[in-house]
């Protein structure tokens, strides 16, 4: 491996030779398995692994893509900021054009070379959680210090109020008191 990939295995394992299907006819089908460990799909999207199956149907206009992946990402607690796996489910339907037009966002090339990485980056960006948990019941940050709520507490005035809302607290306080 590479070691400015840091452990990650490259993109390219995301190109597939389709050039026997574009020769071939309409229906033609072709199925695989992949199961890569610790990828990189582009500069910005690396994943844990990515497992599934493909398939890879010739149309009249191009190559449909049509497959279900499992892949796993590493994120940031939004609450606590500690970094966290979230499992992804990728559900991928794309045509990939045969003849490039200005409307075309995904083609195969002359060579018979798809490359899935443009749309799997799309897919993944799309499925990953955009508040993510590290638990259900996060405690998050200390707004005070910083302390991490869940490793312990921390002994910050947790009663300290905003000036601008103590008047809504007086309110609360008002309406909270029985008829006096």
């Amino acid at each position: 491996m590479n070691p400015s990939n840091n452990g990650y295995v490259p993109a390219r394992v995301l190109k597939f030779q389709l050039g026997f299907l574009l020769e071939g006819t309409r229906g033609q089908i072709s199925e695989t398995e992949i199961d890569i460990p610790r990828l990189r799909v582009a500069e910005d999207v690396t994943v844990d692994f990515l497992r599934g199956a493909l398939r890879f149907s010739r149309t009249s206009r191009g190559i449909l893509v049509q497959g279900l992946l499992h892949s796993q990402v590493v994120v940031e607690c939004s609450r606590c900021l500690t970094e966290t796996p979230a499992l992804l489910t990728i559900q991928l339907e794309e045509l990939y054009l045969i003849q490039p037009n200005t409307y075309a966002e995904f083609t195969i090339g002359e060579d018979g070379v798809l490359d899935l990485a443009p749309l799997l980056r799309q897919e993944i960006i799309l499925e990953t959680p955009t508040t993510p948990l590290c638990k259900p019941n996060c405690l998050g940050l200390c707004p005070e210090c910083g302390q991490n709520l869940n490793e312990g507490t921390c002994s910050c005035q947790r009663e300290v109020i905003d000036p601008r809302l103590a008047a809504l607290k007086a309110l609360r306080e008002k309406l909270s008191k029985p008829n006096e």
